[in-house]
């Protein structure tokens, strides 16, 4: 639920930010060059370029997030992807000894963690 919030508030703040930089060039390219004496902010003038570009960089990292938090398997912890030559193997194991293949996985993996860890509460079995 908390990742559902976190991509709802970023899609509203990066429709948001659009927006106001959509309005803000719209605006400031009808804007006539200022009169020479009078204080205020130009479209042309460098600091509010450089502010806008950092704007730009700023939506595009955010886009990048939002693209690589919801990427398929972003989702989902502690799930291990199977190479399809391993698959293919589990499956066949999973029919010779009619047992799920995720199971025969799950095994497998449990073992190999025993091992690594040095303990040898998968051998008495």
């Amino acid at each position: 639920m908390k990742r559902v919030l976190a991509m709802i508030a970023l899609v509203i703040f990066l429709v948001y930010t659009g927006a106001y930089i959509f309005v803000y060039l719209f605006r400031a390219f009808r804007l006539p060059e200022p009169a020479p004496g009078t204080v205020q902010i130009w479209h042309g003038d460098p600091f509010a370029r450089a502010i806008l570009v950092s704007v730009f960089f700023l939506i595009g990292l955010l886009i990048l997030l939002f693209i690589m938090l919801m990427r398929p398997g972003a989702h989902r912890a502690g799930v291990i992807r199977v190479r399809p030559d391993l698959w293919e193997w589990l499956a066949a194991q999973g029919e010779l000894t009619n047992e799920a293949p995720e199971r025969i996985g799950e095994r497998a993996l449990a073992t190999y963690r025993a091992r690594i860890e040095g303990s040898d509460a998968m051998t008495h079995q």
